[in-house]
């Protein structure tokens, strides 16, 4: 069922309809509740790009050659980006497609194994709390622990991702 559309404001002060919910709301989601994403295999041409995006060219993440020699025996991506892949991927479930309305952080943050080019990863994560929001009592704050695995079941990043989403509308007439 379409409830509305995302499209451009409405002229002559009509009113905008509310984009379609096919996320979960606050009240949908449990904590203890556990849920993992679909896969995706990083290549080279994932970790140029993030280093061109972000400008960050040290030599751990572009010098193929001076990486054989080091404890990883190859260049490697960016922590940062494997937070970045692993947010990419719990969007791409549409759990909170537009119930989300904003992270809030990233907590406890710690890479733990290094993202390399050829590895498939999925994000795993589990609802650890929620609450209500005391300044916005129409949205709900959900802690999040999440972590990316790769291929050989390794850890490559957890961190607690902090979002804060829309409320059920009647559970607010409560």
């Amino acid at each position: 069922a379409n409830l509305g559309s995302a499209g451009p404001a409405p002229r002559n002060g009509a009113t905008m309809a509310q984009p379609a919910v096919e996320g979960r709301y606050y009240e949908d989601m449990g904590v203890g509740e556990e849920i993992a994403s679909a896969r995706r295999t990083v290549s080279e041409g994932t970790i140029d790009l993030f280093a061109g995006v972000t400008g960050d060219f040290s030599e751990v993440h572009t010098d193929a050659e001076l990486m054989k020699e080091s404890e990883f025996g190859e260049r490697i991506g960016h922590g940062i980006l494997s937070l970045g892949i692993m947010q990419g991927l719990m969007s791409q479930t549409n759990y909170s497609l537009r119930t989300a309305v904003a992270t809030l952080g990233w907590d406890k943050r710690r890479f733990t194994s290094p993202l390399r080019a050829g590895d498939t990863v999925r994000a795993h994560w589990t609802i650890k709390e929620k609450r209500v929001s005391q300044t916005r009592p129409s949205l709900g704050v959900v802690v999040e622990e999440c972590r990316l695995i790769n291929q050989r079941k390794e850890t490559v990043v957890t961190g607690e991702h902090v979002a804060l989403v829309r409320r059920r509308p009647e559970a607010m007439a409560v």
